[in-house]
């Protein structure tokens, strides 16, 4: 697969991009390679639409493959009801268009389908968009591009699903103009892509969920709001949509993340004082309870999202997590867990969502929040593809350790050879320790006796 040298120029303006990356077909380059790029960027930061992606697309059989274990439907050219055109550039959806599909009657009395092609508003808010648009995006990361034209189909029973993956689509002027446009603003932002620690503030909404000695569920919304610093989440149980069964603690955000620790320890003992009840357990991690999968999702504001800065946590947090991960955990992909899995927030971050609930002990939670917070600061210099290779997909989502481990110990030791590494050191090194230590978090016993928070505390 041919790949196309982009000389990397800050000061280059959209004409220059232009000439470079759209071939004399008006057809999109299938990859960029990004030329005399600072020597601080890891090669990942330099390409676009890595060929060993873009070949493995170009086959139907190879890509329906990936997208399945992603936990992505995909669909023939039959039974569609309506068809989607989404133009994506990593987390930025570009262009939609719409078509649906019509019979011009003829005069021989014969009749043919045509396609009638309406352009999306990209302030189109409705939920069948935001479900197309946001399944394009997954289906692009999930096959390893960085932009391409997504096919999204709705057929019966509102069910959306992936037609076709294009990294070399042919361009009309609107989408030659809004491709162009997001490379040039890619080249743009290299410069300034890694970022001090302090830059990245740091919050999150871990779950847990609690379980009578008995069995039996206990609601959380017995014991607390739906809003504050420790409250329910949105899930409910049964019809009641009154009883919430998640407990979700939602600290201060910080740029400091020890202070993020003392602020969740601090959430965990107001829970401790209103369920100060030992018959009740207490369970972090995956999916102690088969209905409802937990998450450690954790918020990020002073950097946007991209493609390679997923990727990065994907590599160094997510995979190393599987290592100590609980086996009954593994259900929870991939409807949940996935990887790149991220949402935009209000307050203009993001929330990484792949990871589980992480409040299992102390030490799993200093050690993510300092790894998430150190991964995400200087992605640009962290050189991981591994997670290119259908075997190593494979892996994470069917938590196969063994074809994991040797990688995740290579991929840690890249971060300690950041010089920030040694900011929370202690913290880091005792996370390492952790993971490659064989030992596998225990998703049935109560954390709590790991906090030392009441009844555990006072014994």
């Amino acid at each position: 697969m041919e790949s196309y040298d982009l000389i990397f120029d800050t000061t280059a303006n959209s004409r220059d991009v232009s000439d470079q990356v759209v071939t004399p077909e008006q057809t999109l380059a299938p990859s960029i390679h990004l030329e005399g790029t600072p020597s601080t960027l890891a090669e990942p930061m330099r390409v676009l639409n890595d060929k060993k992606a873009v070949a493995k697309t170009s086959s139907r059989e190879e890509r329906n493959s990936c997208l399945k274990i992603h936990g992505i439907a995909t669909a023939e050219k039959v039974g569609i009801l309506k068809q989607y055109i989404v133009c994506v550039f990593q987390t930025n959806v570009l262009l939609t268009y719409r078509t649906r599909a019509r019979k011009a009657w003829l005069a021989q009395g014969q009749n043919r389908i045509r396609n009638q092609i309406t352009r999306v508003q990209l302030e189109d808010d409705s939920r069948e968009v935001r479900r197309v648009r946001t399944l394009a995006v997954r289906a692009l990361y999930a096959l390893g591009l960085d932009y391409g034209l997504v096919r999204v189909a709705i057929q019966a029973g509102n069910r959306v699903s992936i037609i076709d993956v294009n990294p070399s689509p042919k361009l009309n002027d609107e989408m030659k103009s809004v491709f162009v446009d997001a490379v040039h603003e890619y080249i743009s932002m290299l410069p300034r892509a890694a970022v001090n620690l302090k830059q990245v503030m740091l919050g999150a909404d871990p779950e847990f969920m609690m379980r009578h000695s008995d069995g039996n569920l206990v609601m959380a919304s017995k014991y607390f709001p739906k809003r504050g610093r420790v409250g329910c989440d949105a899930i409910w149980h049964g019809q009641d949509r009154a009883k919430k069964p998640l407990v979700e603690l939602r600290p201060e955000p910080t740029t400091d993340p020890r202070e993020l620790v003392i602020r969740l320890y601090q959430g965990l003992r107001t829970a401790s004082h209103k369920v100060n009840e030992p018959n009740i357990e207490w369970l972090a991690g995956a999916l102690p309870h088969h209905q409802f999968p937990l998450g450690g999702h954790i918020h990020f504001s002073g950097v946007s999202p991209n493609f390679k800065l997923l990727r990065a946590l994907d590599h160094y947090l997510a995979l190393p997590l599987v290592l100590v991960e609980d086996q009954r955990g593994i259900k929870r992909r991939p409807k949940y867990g996935f990887l790149g899995d991220y949402r935009l927030q209000f307050h203009g971050g993001f929330e990484y969502r792949t990871l589980p609930s992480w409040l299992i002990s102390p030490t799993l939670c200093k050690g993510v929040l300092a790894a998430a917070q150190l991964i995400v600061a200087r992605y640009p210099e962290l050189t991981a593809r591994d997670l290119h290779e259908l075997s190593v997909q494979k892996a994470y989502y069917e938590g196969e350790k063994e074809v994991l481990r040797d990688r995740a110990s290579r991929l840690w030791g890249e971060l300690t050879l950041l010089p920030e590494y040694k900011t929370y050191q202690k913290f880091l090194d005792a996370l390492s320790q952790y993971l490659f230590s064989g030992i596998t978090w225990d998703e049935s016993k109560d954390f709590r006796i790991y906090w030392k928070l009441p009844p555990y505390s006072r014994k």
